[in-house]
């Protein structure tokens, strides 16, 4: 599957649980990123983060996906890099 396919189908997921918009961040967002990168996103307005990752989970790629709730984000550094680089998608 190919990044711009991934995208899709989390976008897919994230509209059909209601996510108010959806970001890229990390690697992926700098063009940064390598063959061993993982894909980063934020979810704005997520009402169940569980169930959105577990469905994202199912997403048959070799990429490993990881998909932050970004109102619950703790970390200052982590949201300072997800407010400076992160990149609207929906």
């Amino acid at each position: 599957m190919t990044f711009d396919e991934i995208v899709k189908e989390v976008v897919r997921v994230c509209k059909k649980n209601k996510v108010e918009h959806l970001s890229l961040f990390g690697s992926y967002a700098r063009g940064t990123q390598t063959e061993r990168s993982d894909i980063d996103f934020i979810a704005y307005g997520v009402k169940d983060i569980e169930t959105l990752r577990e469905e994202i989970d199912e997403i048959m790629t070799l990429k490993k996906i990881d998909i932050f709730d970004y109102d619950e984000v703790c970390n200052q550094y982590l949201r300072e890099d997800m407010d400076e680089y992160g990149r609207k998608i929906y």
